[in-house]
């Protein structure tokens, strides 16, 4: 058995390396299920939408923070913390993320991408905390299958946020694919490295640019990760008149901006693109 297993996996990394297809390349080390809960029943809204999605794509989005999915990090030992307690996302709020699952990601992929759209969306009231680091959403260790969203509350809900969290994700997941992490992700760090700029020098937005970095929240920019997934998350949104005025005076993000979107359309996805379809976006808060 075990010269069985050893010969499938030197078949398995001996076509890895003879492809040069990027699906083969983003294959996560863990599958992750995707199984529909028992307890999900037609009836509701939310449910009728969570089953339609599952028979679309084979996408569950899970709202029951009873389910262990919800509260045990199962793939890892990070033990994501989001809050001390976990609260399950608010019933509009929710129909709206799943609507924008559908209409705001999957149908802006080509076809030949939608594997790398996560199989498991796990939906919460609570922003997402680890400790002191913050994140717009969060792909779960050594998995593409699992993605956790945070703030989806009726009240003050930001579609904006909403709309990174997919490519923020995305980011997360397309960086750790050994190509893409030689290929950009290294030549970002090394701007912060080579400039000597960290986190913590940062007390202002005005100060944040300086640096190149996007958020003058040191939470959110305290890792070389989080800074990395945060350019993928502010290019699919901000407006670009916005965007062009801070690229042209601030010439770290332009180069970091530059790795990030070169990644993605490395892929077959231009956030240019993504940015101007959202722009035009029903779900975009400006257009209402």
């Amino acid at each position: 058995m075990k010269n069985t297993i050893r010969l499938a996996l030197l078949i398995g990394i001996t076509l890895h390396m003879l492809s040069c297809s990027s699906e083969a390349s983003l294959e996560a080390d863990y599958v992750a299920p995707n199984e529909l809960p028992e307890n999900i029943v037609a009836g509701t809204p939310l449910n009728d939408r969570i089953i339609q999605l599952y028979k679309d794509y084979g996408i569950v989005v899970y709202t029951d923070v009873t389910n262990p999915r919800m509260y045990k990090d199962l793939v890892s030992e990070e033990g994501l913390t989001i809050a001390a307690d976990r609260i399950p996302a608010d019933t509009t709020a929710a129909l709206i993320y799943i609507h924008m699952i559908e209409k705001e990601f999957i149908n802006s992929l080509a076809n030949n991408k939608l594997h790398i759209v996560p199989r498991n969306f796990y939906l919460f009231k609570n922003d997402l905390i680890a400790g002191t680091y913050e994140y717009i959403s969060k792909t779960w260790y050594n998995s593409n299958g699992d993605l956790t969203v945070g703030s989806l509350k009726n009240v003050g809900l930001d579609s904006v946020k909403l709309k990174q969290t997919f490519y923020y994700g995305l980011s997360s997941i397309l960086r750790n694919d050994a190509v893409n992490s030689n290929s950009f992700y290294s030549p970002f760090v090394d701007i912060n490295t080579d400039a000597g700029v960290y986190y913590w020098q940062v007390t202002s937005l005005d100060q944040a640019y300086e640096k190149g970095f996007l958020s003058s929240n040191q939470n959110l920019i305290k890792s070389n990760q989080q800074d990395f997934d945060l350019y993928a998350a502010w290019a699919s949104t901000t407006p670009p008149n916005t965007r062009d005025s801070i690229l042209n005076l601030y010439p770290q993000i332009k180069r970091k901006y530059d790795l990030v979107t070169s990644m993605f359309k490395q892929e077959g996805i231009d956030l240019t693109v993504v940015n101007r379809n959202w722009q035009e976006s029903s779900f975009n808060p400006k257009n209402n």
